[in-house]
């Protein structure tokens, strides 16, 4: 008998305890430490191998993006967070991981909606996604958005009718204007709009709305980042856009695309209509309450993500403008020469006609000015996490067993110096072309494109669906601003980036001043 303080154990009981002892050091320190596949990647971390509790603890701090890129910058492309986790920031890993049919992890799930009723996002059966995403992969392209009549009016209201004005309110008073808090409304309201047509979309920017505003994004804010109240909010978003939906589905009796009434623009219900459309047919659904909240759940994401995506991209493209008045002056000459397409107020919507976008779209120091905030300011900077299918891959040279999560992220295939030199500095002008007749795209000294290891929009068949959309209208706000008004910092003390799951400003606010220019 072994006697263990008070405690007396039989051969057989000392037998038994020497086994499980055993079995737990093997398996949790020499087998993970040791023997593991992932033992011969480095590790981000002298604990990673052994235990998850310092990439959580990162996560949980605010800090998991910083702390990530940081270890790819010691230790190189592949990385091990954890003993079942791994970090890729190659463009090696991006193939195999994002083209490779990995599936998504079970963290998605977070973004569920209506009971887990799925869309793009939770859909996790590489099948069931692509079919869903050929629905509206068509409507959220380039091509159809340059010549869509509905895109360019709904712009224009939004633009020229509801924010522009609040903006010149915001001046005639000689107030700043919080751009985080308006930014969000705005990129909430393109995207309704754009989905549900302006009549039926968020209606939070203009002058006289801005209680509903605040409480939107009150709302938003606490279901999004799972604050107190979360479950009360996510019901009052989820009844919001049904309510939006069964206004859609009413304003689509109505004929024609653009619709004038009372002096007010109504724009067609693009994204709805063809959801609404195709969903029954292609994934053959029993009823209209089914078909309702599968549709209520793709338009309520995509809302959300055009919320924090395009807020945030326009709060931080609007901070670096503002701290560097001579990039601000130079964008607006390019801006100016495409004589008074932006200029307020505008004549009429037919001004914004499918040329002068198109023109807009080809600015050469617009699209590097928002390449480069995105790069260094991706609105959603952290892990796209995926599960390694079974038989496991080699990524870098090391195998990778099944079942293990692995991801890139966009802030570490952002910062990397040999490809983007100076790459905590702001530098609109690495975007640009060389000369004014090369149009191929940028590349770094030493060849290796920049473009290529642009990661804000993720790769692959799960590539976000509403790029091409969020880059247009980040142009056209950014171009309806920077035509009119020349803006300066106010208060920035907020600004610094808190990149946990979104890059939102660490206060939740930047106010600028805008002064309006006449010329």
């Amino acid at each position: 008998m072994i006697e263990w303080g008070s405690i007396t154990l039989t051969p057989l009981s000392s037998t038994v305890f020497l086994l499980a002892f055993s079995y737990l050091i093997y398996n949790y320190i020499i087998y993970p430490a040791f023997l593991s596949p992932l033992s011969k990647l480095p590790a981000a971390h002298f604990t990673s191998s052994l235990t998850p509790l310092w990439i959580t603890y990162k996560r949980r701090t605010g800090y998991e993006s910083r702390t990530i890129a940081a270890a790819h910058k010691a230790h190189g492309p592949i990385i091990q967070l954890a003993p079942n986790e791994v970090s890729v920031a190659s463009l090696d890993g991006l193939r195999k991981i994002y083209t490779g049919g990995f599936e998504r992890t079970a963290w998605f799930l977070a973004f569920a909606n209506y009971n887990g009723t799925p869309n793009l996002v939770t859909l996790f059966d590489g099948a069931s996604h692509a079919r869903r995403k050929r629905m509206v992969s068509n409507i959220y392209s380039k091509s159809y958005l340059l010549r869509s009549e509905d895109f360019r009016a709904m712009a224009a209201v939004l633009l020229f009718r509801r924010f522009l004005p609040a903006i010149a309110l915001t001046n005639l008073a000689g107030e700043g204007c919080d751009v985080y808090e308006m930014g969000c409304a705005l990129g909430a309201e393109f995207i309704s709009s754009y989905e549900m047509g302006t009549a039926n979309g968020i209606d939070i920017v203009r002058t006289g709305r801005e209680t509903a505003r605040k409480e939107y994004l009150e709302t938003a804010k606490r279901k999004f980042r799972q604050l107190r109240g979360k479950e009360a909010a996510t019901k009052d978003l989820e009844d919001m856009c049904l309510d939006m939906c069964r206004r859609t589905e009413a304003f689509l009796a109505l004929e024609g695309r653009v619709v004038v009434k009372d002096d007010q623009i109504e724009t067609f219900p693009v994204v709805y209509a063809q959801l609404r459309e195709t969903i029954p047919k292609i994934e053959g659904t029993q009823s209209e309450k089914e078909t309702e909240l599968l549709v209520a759940s793709e338009l309520l994401d995509n809302i959300e993500a055009g919320r924090e995506g395009i807020g945030i991209a326009l709060t931080y493209a609007m901070w670096h403008l503002s701290r560097t008045p001579l990039v601000q002056k130079a964008l607006r000459k390019e801006l100016l020469g495409l004589g008074k397409t932006f200029k307020y107020p505008l004549p009429n919507e037919t001004a914004f006609s499918t040329e002068n976008v198109r023109a807009l779209d080809g600015l050469p120091r617009l699209d590097a000015v928002i390449h480069e905030t995105l790069r260094l300011n991706a609105p959603a900077p952290g892990p796209q996490r995926r599960m390694v299918p079974e038989g496991g891959t080699t990524v870098d040279g090391y195998f990778i067993p099944a079942g293990i999560t692995i991801s890139a992220s966009p802030y570490s295939m952002h910062r990397n110096e040999d490809i983007y030199p100076e790459a905590d500095k702001w530098k609109p002008k690495r975007w640009m072309p060389k000369n004014d007749s090369d149009e191929k795209d940028v590349e770094r000294e030493g060849g290796n494109d920049m473009r290529r290891w642009f990661w804000v929009f993720g790769s692959g068949g799960r590539m976000c669906v509403g790029n091409n959309f969020t880059l247009l209208v980040l142009k056209l706000v950014l171009a309806a601003i920077y035509t009119n008004y020349e803006t300066t910092i106010i208060d920035d003390e907020g600004i610094e980036q808190l990149d946990d799951m979104m890059a939102t400003p660490k206060g939740d606010k930047l106010i600028l001043g805008f002064t309006f220019l006449s010329e």
